[in-house]
């Protein structure tokens, strides 16, 4: 049977140069889409920057599982650092790279970042935001002789291209002894439900 394989390739016809062609162009339009080489522009988030507001953080990397970099915003009222109203809100907004290096605001949120007033004697509350394959989280750690730490954690539903919350959590020492918990807690969907990222409030208990 296998001499009979060898025997009917070796006397198959060669593929003419327009067949080869047609061939590798059939095969190029199955594979999947290849990353941008490179990210837009920074100077293109300036579109996305409200007037009287300025970039407080940023943070760049997958957010919806597609093959074009992504961006998080998070913005401030410009002044912040020297006004005494320490309750201004710092909007969240999330960008989706798009395939000619340009972004899309795909959604905000004024009420996830903490204010600046709201960490205590330690000051500002705000650590950074991190974004990992589909999922993105803001840190905060304030206090005072009692220190705290604050992570809201939201995960990318591609059924209905939205973010949900996907985790609170939340732990405490003391200042004198940071190796030893005062208290730790961990939230779930299971404890608080289905919570879309543009209706999420900090001030709310989850």
């Amino acid at each position: 049977m296998s001499s009979l394989l060898l025997l009917a390739a070796c006397h198959a016809e060669p593929k003419t140069a327009e067949q080869v062609s047609q061939a590798a162009a059939s095969a190029a339009a199955k594979a999947p889409a290849a990353p941008l080489a490179g990210a837009p522009a920074a100077a293109s988030l300036a579109a996305f920057v409200p007037a009287g507001f300025g970039i407080l953080d940023s943070a760049s990397g997958d957010l919806n599982r597609d093959a074009w970099p992504d961006k998080v915003l998070v913005l401030r009222k410009n002044g912040e650092d020297t006004t005494t109203v320490e309750d201004l809100d710092r909007p969240l907004l999330l960008l989706l790279g798009q395939p000619d290096h340009r972004y899309a605001l795909a959604a905000r949120n004024d009420r996830v970042v903490l204010r600046r007033g709201e960490g205590g004697m330690m000051g500002d509350p705000y650590q950074q935001v991190v974004i990992k394959k589909g999922f993105f989280s803001v840190e905060h750690y304030g206090g005072s002789s009692h220190r705290w730490t604050r992570v809201i954690t939201f995960k990318y539903a591609p059924a209905d291209h939205s973010w949900y919350l996907s985790r609170e959590g939340s732990e405490g020492f003391s200042a004198f002894a940071p190796d030893s918990t005062t208290f730790s807690s961990s939230h779930t969907p299971r404890d608080f439900g289905k919570v879309p990222f543009v209706k999420y409030d900090a001030d709310s208990t989850y």
